[in-house]
């Protein structure tokens, strides 16, 4: 039986970034990856996204300029695109895992199953880590309905050859959303049905509203409180029914309507790891699960914070010292910011205005009067930020082209006494930009 110090199950951000701490050490790792390596973020999730999203983004400006200085608006080619980004990923994929090769760093094809508090079995093959770290991800919720399987996910969409004349989109989350608005950009009649009567629900619920009324205006159709109860195919066409009777007929459908932790058949039962189906793996303040020598991190770990890339990239890192520093604090989370590619972009870092408490209040700043925001014909830009009666910044919400950008520009500020005085010593951004916005904010 081979031994390492450190065996990763998963190839994605988690597994990234202890790789990069870990090279700079003689521990001996191995990474085992059932599927694609480097995770669903860089092949099929964010990173094909705002591929797609590069070529979305001038065309839907352009329709907003069309009449204003430009004659008229783009439009994709979207064979040409699609052929593009399978060109470029067919090069990722030849070298990602080589990437995690090194000389203290193995890498196994397979579904790594826990033997026990320090064993993995892949194949017929097993080994000894001294301690084991489980980042295996998320991946789509089946359709638990007759047809369901007819749907395809994030995983297929961004290699589709031929755009759909319809398409029917199941879900109102950052997926659902930010696939519409791919789809709806590229010429495609997009209609989404949502479950219940909320969209992107970890978002500013104004801005939300305000962000279904301009995707609304530009032809995508919202059935809210539209379960789905089944899907049927005739030839190359599918009718999709609700739970109300309604029905869609549609060329192609698209499951957005969740995603799911990774823990299934990898032992985690038998060997007696605390996890729960839907939440993930149970972790302690230093991401060890119920046996201390295997912890989880990134989106298959129940940490109570959200399921996003950066997320992932602190539970590494802590976990690297806990185990080769002897840290012994808990783990401890900045401010963590989030954004949907949609067009405009909504964006969010700290509470959000239903949150409020008692003594907490809320500045404005109409973005759209802003000469970018003119220039991009970008009308209805907003920001909104809620400081606490000491005036320590709590939250701030975005609804712009520029919002998942700008947003960053809080982060540093959530939690921050004196935010006015912090303002004020940091002005020389580069202008005009958004982060000038600042000053506006707290002069």
């Amino acid at each position: 039986m081979k031994k390492y110090d450190y065996i990763i199950l998963g190839s994605g951000p988690v597994a990234m970034h202890l790789l990069a701490k870990l090279e700079r050490t003689t521990n001996e790792v191995l990474v085992v990856e059932k599927s694609l390596w480097g995770g669903t973020c860089p092949n099929t999730g964010c990173q094909p996204k705002i591929f797609m999203e590069g070529t979305v983004r001038p065309v839907l400006n352009s329709y907003y300029l069309a009449g204003k200085g430009i004659k008229e608006a783009a439009k994709i080619d979207w064979p040409t695109l699609v052929a593009r980004k399978k060109k470029i990923w067919a090069a990722f994929h030849k070298n990602e895992r080589k990437s995690m090769t090194g000389k203290h760093s193995d890498t196994i094809q397979g579904k790594g199953i826990i033997t026990g508090p320090h064993t993995v079995k892949v194949g017929d093959q097993e080994y000894e880590g001294k301690d084991i770290v489980i980042g295996t991800g998320l991946s789509p919720r089946d359709l638990d309905i007759p047809g369901g399987k007819y749907a395809i996910t994030n995983n297929e969409f961004f290699d589709l050859d031929e755009l759909p004349k319809r398409a029917i989109v199941i879900g109102g989350g950052y997926v659902a959303m930010e696939l519409a608005t791919i789809l709806q950009a590229a010429g495609t009649e997009v209609t989404i049905l949502q479950h219940s009567d909320r969209l992107l629900r970890p978002f500013d619920q104004d801005y939300v509203q305000e962000l279904k009324q301009i995707m609304e205006e530009r032809g995508i159709k919202f059935h809210m409180n539209a379960p789905v109860k089944q899907i049927t195919k005739d030839g190359d066409q599918y009718t999709v029914t609700t739970t109300n009777g309604e029905n869609f007929d549609t060329d192609l459908v698209i499951n957005a309507a969740g995603r799911k932790p990774n823990v299934e058949g990898m032992g985690l039962k038998e060997v007696g790891i605390d996890f729960d189906p839907k939440r993930g793996i149970k972790v302690n303040e230093h991401m060890q699960t119920s046996i201390p020598s295997i912890f989880a991190a990134g989106d298959v770990a129940d940490n109570g914070q959200p399921n996003l890339t950066p997320v992932a990239w602190v539970d590494a890192y802590h976990i690297i010292n806990f185990i080769e520093n002897g840290i012994t604090d808990p783990i401890k989370y900045p401010a963590v910011a989030t954004n949907a590619f949609t067009y405009p972009e909504i964006a969010q870092v700290g509470i959000r205005e239903d949150d409020m408490e008692e003594g907490d209040y809320v500045k404005t700043l109409d973005l759209s009067d802003m000469f970018f925001s003119i220039g991009e014909g970008d009308s209805h830009a907003k920001l909104k930020v809620i400081l606490n009666k000491n005036g320590v910044v709590r939250g701030a919400s975005e609804l712009s082209i520029h919002a998942a950008e700008d947003i960053n520009n809080f982060v540093p500020l959530v939690g921050r006494k004196y935010p006015a005085k912090f303002v004020e010593e940091n002005l020389t951004f580069a202008f005009p930009t958004p982060a000038n916005n600042l000053d506006t904010l707290f002069r």
